[in-house]
């Protein structure tokens, strides 16, 4: 399912169903096919086993807090049920075994996708000039929604996708048009955008000092 358009960046409102292409109610513009989505509902307790926080009490069954001290791992103290309340025999004795503990790396850093992306800006009364941003997301699926945001800091809240003006012949270049500012990069086949190719840039610049009203006019 989708939650925002990669193109206008609106809130998507309307039904989406699985299987059909969805178009934006707002701009127009295909977003793609609606795909079953599986959301793995997270359980707390076996989250806490998982990471080592708890063990199961091999006398009571419960998933138990453990406590680490020098010389041992114990059972935090408990009731063997909630009914009778009487402590569980395994309350504050030694864990029989417990799995090593996953490192979690503290910087995430080494683990992040990096794009350096080139593109190019232009106010409506300005010059154009070569953009370059960096964009940093952990997970691949959050690629469009953090370039969105990105544009949003560049254009503000409300702007649009737009074909190059076709008479200029680039196809594979989009541009992203807000009232007062634009901005130009190439359209990544999977949604969203990518840079502009170092050989094109020229191109871009003189067709932006050239024809200047072809990328504001929406």
């Amino acid at each position: 399912m989708y939650d925002l358009c990669p193109h206008c960046a609106q809130t998507i409102e309307q039904e989406q169903v699985v299987g059909r292409m969805l178009v934006c109610g707002r701009c127009g513009k295909d977003i793609g096919f609606v795909g079953t989505v599986q959301r793995a509902d997270v359980n707390e307790t076996d989250e806490l086993i998982r990471s080592c926080a708890a063990v199961r009490c091999p006398t009571c069954g419960q998933a138990i807090e453990v406590k680490t001290s020098k010389d041992a791992t114990r059972f935090a103290p408990h009731y063997g049920s909630a009914q009778t309340k009487k402590i569980c025999p395994a309350s504050g004795k030694p864990v029989p075994s417990v799995p090593k503990r996953s490192a979690v790396p503290e910087n995430l850093s080494a683990h992040m996708t990096r794009d350096v992306i080139k593109m190019i800006s232009c106010q409506r009364g300005g010059e154009p000039r070569i953009e370059i941003i960096t964009l940093e997301y952990l997970d691949k699926r959050e690629r469009v929604r953090i370039q969105i945001e990105a544009l949003r800091e560049m254009l503000g809240p409300d702007f649009r996708m737009k074909d190059y003006p076709p008479s200029l012949s680039k196809p594979q270049l989009a541009v992203w048009v807000a009232t007062t500012m634009c901005v130009i990069a190439q359209k990544h086949e999977l949604g969203g955008y990518a840079s502009i190719a170092d050989t094109e840039m020229a191109a871009v610049l003189e067709d932006l000092r050239s024809h200047r009203q072809w990328f504001f006019d929406v």
